[in-house]
């Protein structure tokens, strides 16, 4: 098959929670033509950054697609406290009909977003002609490809077992006809336990003297469950769903078959449900890989049969928040604990009124971000200055911050590099919040999501791979920015840039280009 001036499609693929030593420390397990393909046969970028101070895996994903940071296109985290109004903001939101009988029937709104994206501009530029899709098991996985209601999105209804789309669309006959197959009442019937001998996952291999654990997990929902299918998500049967999903979204939606590029957008995982803190290299992490393994060559044959390789560009990267647990840290005697910010946000209030008398003086804590009450402040004629330089010094007391700034700072000052540079980036004004702080190292978030806690670190490896079209063998291990990516395609697919977008094209891509066309 000969290869076109431009893909005829692309292929975004997002595995949440995959690090870079993940892919280099079980190469050696996995197969020659999964994994292992696309780091042999792609361009693999060892160290990608997104260059936010936040976790949020949506503020990543838009730095993705827009090419550009919060402080341009909003979304500086999950939630926020939007200046002089009353009540939280939020990145994305889900409309339910009956939220607690069915809760992933519905539809999604990204309108928070303020730039356009890749897919928004390929969309405008070829007409509405080219396709965009995205699949994902929750709606929240997708939301933010695109604005457009052109767009394709399915995710999983943990009520049906069915892959579905938004209430206001109707499901097309091919995607009621793979819901008929009940692939998810197969999988809920099965366990999930070590799909190879746990004595040699790396967690016990290099364990020491940990005695070796066993696990094996039911997928069923207790009886009477208002969501039965609700365990499914975080197993390795997620990733095989997904998988089969997206090869029949390529067939039957005829992707990368006419003149007009398509865009689809793939969500795995390998982060396992479980609420214990999940460490860097647990046996779950590593079972999860070395499936998921399989369903990419699968994928990537699918794609070969009914595309070819010569004309789709694949995009592999990741959204981690996993690291090493607290335990383990401490048995190594490394620095380390949790920092809890709506507990530092109660003693901040404490200690304002300390000075300042009775009130409600912290108005809320998000993602590293402490949120004065303008309206107090302003009653009480006390200069903003002097009151977040105040809660700053404060601040910089309480276990496990390393550094605190002010907004005032962050909006009258240029920071270049650094931690400041990071929390620059993601200052939206009305947004962000009057104080921001960041964690020494070792230091873990703690953060309390629907009424589980889950911990959360920014310090990871991020793998992107391109593979595929007029893509050359190469390890680049300098480092190389997320916001780059979007000005890429938009380069390669010769249509403009999202209109927010400030990244630049890369150039260990726009070479191999070059040498080809």
């Amino acid at each position: 098959m000969i290869k076109t001036k431009v893909p005829k499609l692309v292929v975004f693929v997002n595995i949440d929670e995959l690090q870079t030593e993940h892919l280099l420390k079980f190469k050696n397990k996995f197969t020659k033509h999964g994994f292992n393909q696309i780091i042999e046969r792609g361009t693999f970028f060892h160290n990608s950054d997104y260059e936010t101070s936040t976790t949020y895996k949506g503020t990543k994903l838009t730095n993705f697609y827009t090419g550009t940071y919060p402080g341009m296109h909003g979304i500086i985290s999950d939630k926020w406290y939007t200046l002089n109004q009353p009540n939280i903001s939020k990145a994305y939101s889900f409309n339910a009909a009956d939220a607690v009988n069915h809760p992933d029937s519905g539809y999604f709104s990204t309108s928070e977003i303020l730039s356009s994206t890749i897919a928004d501009e390929l969309l405008i530029m070829n007409r509405g002609k080219s396709k965009v899709a995205s699949v994902g098991i929750t709606p929240e996985d997708i939301a933010f490809l695109s604005h457009s209601d052109q767009t394709s999105q399915y995710w999983f209804d943990r009520t049906t077992g069915k892959m579905v789309c938004s209430s206001k669309d109707s499901l097309q006959q091919w995607v009621q006809k793979f819901n008929s197959m009940k692939f998810a009442d197969m999988y809920i019937n099965r366990q999930w336990g070590p799909a190879f001998d746990l004595r040699n996952y790396n967690e016990f291999v290099t364990g020491g003297d940990k005695e070796m654990r066993h696990f094996m997990y039911d997928l069923k929902a207790p009886d009477h469950s208002l969501m039965p299918y609700s365990k499914l998500p975080g197993t390795p049967f997620e990733n095989y769903l997904i998988r089969d999903f997206a090869a029949s979204l390529v067939i039957n939606e005829n992707l990368g078959k006419d003149e007009f590029t398509d865009i689809l957008s793939v969500n795995f995982t390998c982060k396992p449900f479980i609420e214990d803190e999940i460490e860097l290299f647990d046996a779950e992490v590593e079972d999860m890989l070395l499936r998921l393994d399989e369903q990419i060559e699968s994928f990537i044959q699918v794609i070969k049969d009914n595309v070819g390789l010569e004309q789709t560009l694949f995009i592999f990267t990741s959204t981690p928040t996993i690291n090493w647990g607290l335990k383990t840290l401490q048995n190594n005697n490394i620095s380390t604990g949790y920092f809890n910010g709506q507990k530092t946000s109660a003693l901040l209030n404490l200690y304002l009124m300390a000075i300042y008398g009775q009130g409600k003086w912290v108005k809320g804590y998000e993602n590293k971000q402490f949120y004065l009450n303008h309206e107090l402040i302003k009653e009480k004629d006390i200069s903003f200055e002097e009151i977040q330089d105040k809660a700053a010094r404060f601040l910089l007391e309480v276990s496990g911050v390393q550094n605190t700034i002010t907004g005032i700072n962050l909006r009258t000052n240029n920071y270049t590099n650094g931690v400041y540079g990071l929390m620059q980036k993601s200052y939206y004004f009305g947004r962000s919040g009057d104080l921001f702080v960041s964690l020494k190292p070792g230091w873990i978030e703690e953060i309390k999501e629907n009424q589980k806690h889950s911990f959360k670190s920014n310090r990871c490896t991020i793998p992107m791979i391109f593979f595929g079209w007029n893509i050359n063998p190469a390890q680049i291990v300098d480092k190389v920015k997320m916001i780059d990516v979007a000005p890429t395609i938009s380069t390669i697919l010769e249509i403009p840039k999202p209109n927010g977008a400030i990244g630049k094209p890369i150039n260990e891509i726009i070479k191999q280009i070059d040498l080809k066309n």
